[in-house]
């Protein structure tokens, strides 16, 4: 078995012999593209290699677009929470095949995938979400791989825009206590979804899905287990993305108390409308028991930030406030994790690094002012 080399233009090209056809005509592979005659000869080589070991595939002649299509809806649809499948579907229809769609699986290359990149970074989109959609990408070229559609992942050769160290914005304490009494003149309701985030650091959805019977006001603590999501006029009550979502968060007594009166509000409030509430038996409620919007919530949120006169923050940015507290105060980063529902204490540490690094300069100087006053000590005795 051998290669016949042809140059056309510029470029070079190469066909193989592999026998013959059912209806007793060659069946030849060609392929082309090739720069020099080395390069041509080195991948006639190896297909030839392939041949003769049994391991050529042959490749698909879909595109992008049909393929990544077909696992969207036949494999990630029935493995992905609908959350996690949504944001796939909407990164895969808006961004991913508008861009490769029209390219056929065996010709992708990580060039291609790394031009692709290059045009998010200038669209001044996140390195955050550029790294989102590599990851998505990643995932599909391993899939066709594994199913013998292509041989190579082009993707994993292609690098995206690093992720740098990003600050996250909070509130200091005096901020964060103007904001809830502001919070507290204007909608109970609210109020109350304000306090449970920074008070406890639970997320939007955490909050939002929170009921009664997960709340044991007599031992102030609080059960996570479902978090609330959106999504095309319908709410849908999901398991914690992970189990260490899955997790029990003490509440202060000022915090139990609170609580304590609004429930009885509450049942107030459901006595009156009678058979029009919805009991979804949640804490936080719209007027007549059904889930809170996240949109609607987001919005008062942000009215209210402008009336408390406090720098702007977004909805989650009030956990990352509860965080940031607890370790300026000198919480321990593992207790920290707990409550936050991270996988473990490292990945706390790293999101706040930078307040670990102020902590660092406090302990170098409380370190410095024992050794001085022991010297000191030592200075008086030795007199």
């Amino acid at each position: 078995m051998k290669g016949y080399f042809r140059k056309r233009g510029s470029l070079w090209s190469f066909t193989v012999d592999i026998g013959r056809k059912p209806d007793g005509s060659r069946n030849q592979k060609t392929k082309g593209g090739f720069k020099t005659k080395r390069e041509a000869e080195q991948a006639c080589a190896e297909l030839i290699t392939q041949l003769t070991k049994g391991d050529y595939l042959e490749p698909s002649k879909k595109t992008v677009k049909e393929s990544m299509e077909a696992w969207l809806q036949t494999i990630l649809q029935s493995t992905l929470r609908i959350s996690t499948y949504e944001n796939y579907s909407k990164a895969i229809l808006k961004r991913i095949i508008p861009a490769l769609g029209h390219l056929k699986l065996k010709d992708v290359q990580a060039d291609h995938i790394q031009s692709f990149y290059l045009t998010l970074v200038k669209e001044e989109l996140s390195p955050e979400y550029i790294r989102y959609l590599h990851s998505i990408l990643k995932s599909f070229f391993t899939y066709q791989v594994r199913m013998q559609n292509i041989t190579k992942n082009a993707v994993a050769l292609a690098v995206p825009r690093r992720i740098g160290r990003k600050e996250q914005k909070t509130w200091s304490i005096n901020e964060a206590i103007h904001f809830l009494e502001v919070a507290k003149e204007n909608n109970q309701t609210y109020y109350i979804v304000y306090l449970l985030a920074l008070y406890t650091g639970l997320r939007r959805g955490e909050i939002l899905s929170l009921r009664w019977k997960d709340c044991d006001l007599s031992q102030g603590k609080i059960s996570v287990c479902q978090t609330l999501y959106y999504s095309k006029q319908q709410f849908h009550f999901l398991e914690p993305k992970t189990t260490r979502s899955n997790r029990l968060v003490s509440i202060p007594d000022t915090v139990v108390e609170v609580l304590k009166l609004y429930r009885v509000e509450q049942e107030n409030h459901k006595r009156e409308l009678g058979s029009v509430y919805e009991d979804y038996d949640l804490v936080a409620a719209t007027e007549f028991g059904r889930p809170i919007n996240p949109r609607s919530l987001t919005g008062h949120f942000l009215r209210t930030i402008n009336k408390a006169n406090v720098p702007k923050i977004r909805f989650h940015d009030q956990r990352h406030t509860h965080a940031t507290i607890l370790l300026k105060i000198g919480e321990h980063v593992k207790i920290v994790s707990e409550r936050l529902g991270h996988s473990n204490a490292a990945m706390t540490m790293n999101v706040y690094s930078h307040v670990t690094s102020d902590m660092q300069k406090e302990a170098a100087n409380k370190f410095d002012s024992a050794l001085k006053a022991s010297s000191n000590i030592l200075e008086t005795m030795d007199g």
